[in-house]
């Protein structure tokens, strides 16, 4: 499956959170009657995917309050640059992240790192499919704002930050309403590079993390929230209590 050339159907997870389990990466949906949250937004090949499930939401996707980030890498910017640019929409994320976000830095996995795994061919065929999805297209978001509870207190979904650093340096899950937790890339539940098998809670494959041990402690600290509904970056929403992994 191509990213950009299908439309997810959003799923209700809980009262006014919709998850969107999109071609490569994921979104979150936060609707408060008319108003909604964008938590992350795939690739810039997902945008048109993206814009289409805040509509069939019968949102419109110009009145979005802000997009929230998990973190900055590109799999999760593309339909936040597209809302930043078109409509102005703030872009929010943790202020470790910030110059990612406009571009000035980046904490992304690069080719010479992918080098030695590339003779799997998982590996090559996952690669060749996140460049046509635009992971080469660098973030140069403007209209970029710090992720703090107090903003976010305001915002549709009213998201509460809980700090995962490791796998970038401002890294940040979401706890949501009921039980639900958007883990962003701090666990997943499916990815290419992690091999085949049952979907099940993981942390994604070590060559993602720019600090591993900072990551797994992070994951660690998330055993305290107990039961929770798992929504990842990549692969499909789960119930799991992260003490148990």
């Amino acid at each position: 499956m191509t990213a950009g050339r299908t439309t997810p159907t959003p799923r209700e997870v809980a009262d006014g959170v919709f998850f969107v389990q999109g071609p490569a990466s994921n979104w979150i949906v936060l609707r408060d009657g008319r108003e909604f949250t964008l938590l992350d937004s795939g690739y810039t090949r997902d945008t048109a995917a993206v814009l289409a499930s805040v509509r069939t939401l019968g949102l419109d996707p110009a009145q979005a309050a802000a997009v929230v980030l998990t973190h900055a890498h590109v799999d999760h910017t593309g339909g936040a640059r597209h809302l930043s640019v078109e409509y102005g929409v703030p872009v929010l994320a943790a202020a470790q992240e910030r110059a990612a976000v406009r571009g000035e830095e980046q904490f992304q996995v690069a080719l010479p790192q992918l080098v030695p795994l590339l003779w799997r061919p998982r590996v090559l065929a996952w690669t060749a499919r996140a460049v046509r999805a635009g992971g080469l297209t660098p973030n140069a978001i403007t209209t970029d704002g710090e992720a703090s509870s107090t903003r976010l207190a305001d915002l549709p979904g009213r998201p509460q930050p809980v700090p995962t650093p490791g796998h970038t340096p401002g890294h940040t899950a979401y706890r949501l309403a009921g039980d639900a937790l958007a883990t962003g890339d701090a666990l997943i539940t499916a990815h290419a590079l992690n091999g085949g098998g049952s979907p099940h809670v993981q942390p994604i494959h070590a060559v993602f993390d720019h600090d591993r041990p900072a990551a797994d402690a992070a994951r660690r600290s998330l055993a305290e929230l107990g039961q929770v509904t798992v929504l990842p970056g990549h692969g499909p929403a789960m119930g799991a209590d992260p003490a148990r992994l």
